[in-house]
């Protein structure tokens, strides 16, 4: 009879310990509120580019992001000879290198800004569904010694879409996401490090890593921030930016624009072809 008890105290421990993680909805409105609370941010920071086809294997590029809460987004990245901006808002996505429209209105190309941006659980819903995410699912798991709430996988099942939150402070620690440019549908990976306090409120995180087939192709390293400047809205205003910039002969809507890392790798290329 003792063991009888014991083992209907033992299941009763364990349901009640599965019992305490908490909804995806809810998971994500802590994770958002504790990321920010200013109206507008921007960073100042350095893009790494690693990739054997260029000079050294290393680009360095000087980068600049705003972020207009709760939906806009724009970031800039430069190095000689090489320009690209890409403006995410309520009115679509549109991507400019070198001054050249390459494509607008399609899936949005660099997803690590995505947790970071949108200031309601059910938009960022709407987003994580949108990548391929199941935001019903939630479990537990541990990535670098951080236990972490898993939106869209079981524990150890890297091979679905899904967010990792770290459980104690609910800031993202990992993304991982299916390319869409990708027909064998292998799998990437963003991770969020080295948060920073950024006052009352918000937080960042200073280094950001991307993995493609598990080898680091990009670092963002954040060096300075400036919270809540002012910031003009011809920088998100899509049909200013069209007027300022002439779109390439075959940009056009698509469903699939270029990857904005492909499109920068590219430029380099095509800039230091010219000097050969």
């Amino acid at each position: 009879m003792l063991s009888l008890v014991s083992v209907f105290s033992l299941f009763g421990f364990v349901t009640a310990t599965v019992a305490y993680i908490l909804p995806p909805k809810q998971i994500l409105t802590f994770m958002i509120g504790h990321l920010t609370s200013c109206r507008t941010l921007m960073v100042f920071q350095k893009t790494v580019l690693y990739d054997p086809s260029l000079e050294n294997g290393v680009q360095e590029l000087d980068g600049t992001i705003y972020y207009r809460y709760p939906d806009q987004f724009r970031s800039e990245l430069r190095a000689p000879g090489v320009s690209q901006i890409q403006v995410v808002g309520p009115d679509g996505t549109l991507l400019v290198v070198n001054e050249k429209i390459i494509g607008e209105n399609g899936n949005q190309p660099d997803h690590f800004k995505d947790v970071l941006l949108y200031r309601n659980a059910e938009s960022l819903i709407e987003r994580l569904c949108q990548m391929g995410i199941d935001t019903e699912t939630v479990s537990l798991g541990r990535f670098k010694d951080k236990i972490a709430y898993i939106i869209g996988a079981r524990c150890s099942d890297d091979s679905v879409p899904q967010l990792w939150i770290e459980k104690n402070t609910f800031r993202p620690i990992r993304l991982i996401l299916r390319k869409s440019d990708d027909k064998d549908g292998s799998l990437e990976e963003i991770e969020y490090m080295d948060y920073k306090p950024l006052g009352r409120g918000n937080t960042y995180p200073t280094r950001i890593l991307f993995f493609e087939n598990g080898t680091l192709v990009r670092m963002d390293v954040a060096k300075s921030f400036k919270l809540n400047p002012e910031i003009s809205s011809q920088l998100f205003d899509f049909t200013y930016l069209k007027e300022l910039y002439e779109p390439i002969a075959s940009a056009r809507p698509a469903l699939k624009p270029p990857s904005e890392l492909d499109e920068v790798r590219k430029s380099i290329r095509d800039f230091r072809k010219t000097f050969e």
